[in-house]
């Protein structure tokens, strides 16, 4: 099957076709994972994987929490690819679940590409989503959604990180599109939602004062759990020497961190803080240093 995308013709007249993209050579990739318990460990109980998304679970030392890691073995998202990931961690679970490697979104040529996450964290059970940054390229076009559902007394801290080209190769995302939405539940009530839209000249929008004050790298961190207020006073002590600018808050047990950088490596080093907080000092994952 092939897809055509058209564009008009000035004056009328019928569209003509401008890109004839087959199907079969998108990238669709697919991971339904759950952890579960064996005796007082947390183990690796479901692992489904189909298309570009690889999962991997490296050795780990004794006594610490399994780490899963996701691989796109496509290299990077472009146009028509499309990511789902599903993640579930069983009553009395705690895991943490990572990615290789920044995911790299590439130019788009119509509609972009999609990546829908979805988080199930039963009772009891403590969850860590750490993925890496992801790079959009010039003229990328990225839609992501991710949804969080918590039962009762389960905890979560999550990442989601942007970085809107990479300043060190001297590239910026001067236009494109981004849709980002977050929601959270607690036991089937939304407690958390949160949605970013940026669309057009993305380099002119985020050198606004109210929007992005002339960065280019951005995160929110969010820690949902029974101690989150406890940590805010240590999480604002430790980032004042920040590189970026930095605000974090606590409400009905949930706690904030939003994140605004001039590149990349100053996000990287602020998260990196932040994290070592929340994580009450546990190393983050080997693949953050690599």
């Amino acid at each position: 099957m092939y897809r055509v995308d058209q564009v008009g013709i000035a004056g009328g007249g019928q569209p003509t076709p401008t890109h004839i993209i087959p199907d079969r050579v998108r990238s669709q990739g697919t991971i339904d994972m759950s952890f579960a318990r064996l005796g007082s460990a947390t183990m690796l109980s479901k692992s489904y994987q189909a298309g570009c998304l690889r999962l991997r679970v490296p050795r780990r030392m004794e006594g610490d929490r399994p780490c899963a890691v996701l691989i796109n073995t496509s290299g990077g998202l472009a146009e028509g690819d499309r990511l789902n990931q599903r993640i579930a961690w069983d009553a009395g679970t705690a895991g943490i679940v990572s990615t290789q490697a920044a995911e790299k979104v590439y130019r788009a040529l119509a509609n972009g590409c999609e990546i829908t996450t979805k988080i199930d964290v039963a009772a009891g059970a403590e969850a860590e989503w750490l993925p890496q940054e992801t790079i959009l390229f010039d003229r990328a076009r990225l839609r992501r959604d991710t949804q969080v559902s918590l039962g009762a007394d389960a905890s979560f801290l999550g990442v989601e990180a942007i970085v809107l080209g990479r300043t060190a190769m001297n590239e910026r995302m001067r236009e494109g599109a981004l849709s980002d939405s977050l929601r959270i539940t607690r036991e089937g009530r939304l407690i958390y939602a949160d949605t970013l839209c940026l669309d057009g000249a993305v380099e002119q929008l985020m050198a606004r004062r109210a929007i992005g004050n002339g960065g280019c790298a951005m995160a929110v961190i969010l820690h949902v759990a029974a101690r989150a207020a406890a940590l805010l006073e240590p999480l604002r002590q430790a980032l004042e020497q920040a590189g970026g600018i930095v605000a974090a808050s606590c409400w009905n047990g949930i706690l904030a961190v939003r994140m605004l950088a001039p590149d990349g490596a100053t996000l990287r080093r602020d998260l990196v803080t932040a994290l070592a907080i929340l994580r009450g000092g546990r190393p983050l994952p080997r693949v953050w240093s690599c």
